[in-house]
């Protein structure tokens, strides 16, 4: 079989070859990706079901240090947002500071200390109310502030009035929570 039989073949079979052609491509690129790409991702996680399976065989888990590591670090998280009692003060000032920037007059703030604690880390909470007076839009932007406070400033309820039917005076009434740190 000579050159010029082969192409006259090819010639006379075009859409054949072609699909052979591309057969052949398509059965190279598959190789290519299976050998490049496959192979080492499917290794890796051979290792690492082996490794596993070899700790809970031994009798240790990865899982308990690793939920241990998450847990301390949630803790820590924890720790950073409550506030300190000595900054109660503080943080009543700033509540006064936000209703003013969003235009709102705060007609007083009632406070109370709870009588839950959370064992073991000194942790007490003050139930905290106020009201608030101003636009609807002011309203909502207050709220967004509010819920934007690092500390562990949790809204409890709020409930909104309107005296007046002509008036865009909107009356806010909001019962927080507030998580202190009674030692530090």
């Amino acid at each position: 079989m000579n050159c010029q039989m082969l192409l006259d073949m090819i010639a006379a079979r075009r859409k054949s070859f072609a699909f052979i052609a591309f057969l052949a491509l398509l059965a190279l690129g598959v190789g290519i990706y299976l050998s490049a790409y496959q192979k080492p991702e499917l290794e890796e996680a051979q290792k690492a079901w082996f490794a596993k399976r070899d700790s809970l065989a031994r009798g240790e888990t990865q899982a308990d240090a690793t939920k241990y590591q998450q847990g301390m670090r949630d803790l820590e998280t924890f720790r950073k947002h409550l506030v300190a009692k000595k900054e109660f003060p503080a943080l009543l000032e700033r509540l006064y500071d936000t209703a003013k920037h969003n235009s709102l007059a705060l007609n007083g703030i009632t406070y109370k200390p709870g009588k839950e604690k959370v064992k073991g880390n000194r942790v007490v909470t003050y139930g905290i109310s106020f009201n608030v007076t101003g636009k609807y839009a002011a309203i909502k932007s207050f709220l967004g502030d509010l819920a934007r406070y690092q500390e562990m400033l949790v809204i409890e309820s709020i409930s909104l009035s309107n005296s007046s039917a002509t008036e865009e005076k909107v009356d806010l009434k909001v019962v927080t929570t507030l998580y202190l740190t009674e030692g530090a």
